[in-house]
């Protein structure tokens, strides 16, 4: 890899022109743990150690852009959707490792996982989200027959199965599934 990186501070986020949009898996994972290691040395607020756990890439995953596995107050591993990267580019991925760097946080310092107060707390100093958008395109959809509203299901799930069973939790009415 290059020596010549340039960066630069945005909003107090760290910005590194080298990694772009167009990297394949074994590039992001390597450019994934090089911002992990600058986050834990550049944020105060992150008490981490960012070599105590492997980092992932995942094909398959399509639900979450990232994930934190914990097993007994330990980071198992970090894992990270490739289909997110490919369709947000680096700068929106980063958020989502800085998103992840805070379940990390929790773990390795036996906060309350989840996004919660001790997760909120660190949302706006490391200029991250709350909750990730979605990448996808979910396979079903189920929609209220009341008032329109629809959500997305990427499983065959007992809500998709049986919408006869459940009710629009915005006006009480009967819901529709079909494949998207």
């Amino acid at each position: 890899a290059g020596s010549l990186t340039t960066m630069f501070i945005m909003s107090k986020t760290i910005v590194d022109e080298r990694y772009g949009d167009k990297m394949n898996q074994s590039q992001l994972k390597d450019a994934i743990v090089e911002y992990q290691r600058k986050c834990a040395k550049k944020y105060d607020v992150l008490d981490i150690d960012v070599d105590a756990f492997p980092t992932e890439i995942s094909n398959r995953m399509t639900k979450t852009a990232g994930k934190v596995a914990h097993k007994g107050g330990e980071v198992s591993y970090v894992r990270y959707a490739y289909k997110a990267y490919e369709k947000w580019g680096w700068k929106k991925f980063a958020k989502t490792i800085r998103h992840e760097l805070i379940h990390v946080h929790q773990v390795q310092n036996n906060k309350p996982s989840g996004h919660g107060y001790s997760f909120k707390k660190l949302v706006e100093p490391l200029d991250t989200h709350r909750h990730c958008e979605k990448f996808s395109t979910p396979n079903y959809l189920v929609t209220c027959k009341g008032c329109g509203e629809t959500t997305g299901r990427q499983k065959k799930s007992k809500l998709v199965k049986y919408p006869h069973k459940y009710q629009c939790s915005r006006c009480g009415g009967d819901l529709v599934s079909s494949k998207n």
